[in-house]
């Protein structure tokens, strides 16, 4: 499924590329290319843009792009500040 590529929130990238920084584990709820809902917790290593898209490449070598990007901790992405929190609570 091919969309536009849609830049996030100027804060929202801040808080990613600090995490990234500080390789910090974070837990990310994100949709994958086939609008899938995935979640990991994981370390963002860096960030690329490709095909006028930026995405987040995760340790495990996995791309996000950005815009799919649903929460990073507690933290709603702003495009997706009204979907639940999808965590097990167990």
């Amino acid at each position: 499924m091919l969309t536009d590529y849609q830049p996030i929130a100027c804060d929202f990238y801040d808080q990613l590329e600090a995490a990234a920084t500080r390789r910090q584990q974070v837990y990310l709820q994100y949709f994958n290319d086939l609008r899938q809902l995935c979640q990991e917790s994981t370390t963002l290593r860096t960030f690329v843009t490709r095909d006028h898209a930026e995405y987040a490449r995760l340790a495990s070598g996995e791309e996000v792009r950005l815009d799919r990007i649903i929460r990073m901790d507690d933290t709603p992405a702003p495009a997706f500040a009204d979907y639940p929190d999808f965590r097990c609570g167990c």
